[in-house]
């Protein structure tokens, strides 16, 4: 007796990449919804709700408590790279990735308790202030610089691994999207820091 067999219909890479591409109407309304609650964000503390100072601005007039501090923190460090990178890590390569926490918890506890109790207590808005208190304006000039590059240098990887992830489910041209989100959180952040009126 002999068995018979379907054939299973084969699906080539072109074929697998339009499977996946199922972005609907509601999720390019969330999409554009949170988009514009970003720039809504920005135009409200640009025009509205302007800082008196830089104290404000910066710092929050230091009157901030400890859960919005740590929410703000993380929301400037937590990037598309550590959404999308870390878990394809741990995937790839296991999970010894966690022994990283342990130098993070070593770190927190240092900085807690000899680096952020000077600068509490200094006033200082920025690690350069201190640079040029402790040394002089050419060495807060030269780590300003030196922050510079190294932003210049990682900005566009931050850009592009989100503006990847969002072509690959949606097919939305990268080049396409990724100057569309930099307008706009150029707009906020233009927005929000032009918004300081030093009386």
């Amino acid at each position: 007796m002999k068995m018979k067999f379907e054939k299973v219909p084969t699906m080539d890479v072109d074929d697998l990449v339009a499977s996946i591409q199922r972005f609907s109407w509601p999720d390019y309304a969330m999409f554009v919804l949170s988009l514009g609650i970003c720039l809504a964000v920005g135009i409200y503390f640009g025009i509205f709700a302007k800082t008196k100072n830089a104290q404000e601005y910066l710092v929050g007039s230091r009157s901030m408590s400890v859960f919005p501090i740590t929410m703000s923190l993380t929301a400037s460090w937590v990037s598309g790279i550590s959404l999308l990178g870390t878990p394809t890590e741990i995937y790839v390569y296991g999970t010894q990735y966690i022994y990283i926490i342990g130098g993070v918890l070593l770190a927190t506890i240092f900085m807690s308790w000899m680096y952020l109790p000077v600068f509490h207590d200094l006033n200082l808005t920025s690690m350069y202030e201190y640079h040029e208190r402790r040394f002089d304006k050419k060495v807060r000039l030269f780590a300003s610089i030196l922050f510079a590059i190294g932003m210049i240098s990682w900005l566009p990887v931050v850009i592009y691994v989100p503006a990847l992830a969002f072509n690959q489910v949606t097919g939305v041209n990268v080049h396409l999207i990724t100057p569309i989100v930099c307008t706009i959180c150029i707009i906020y952040t233009s927005m929000v820091s032009g918004g300081i009126n030093f009386a």
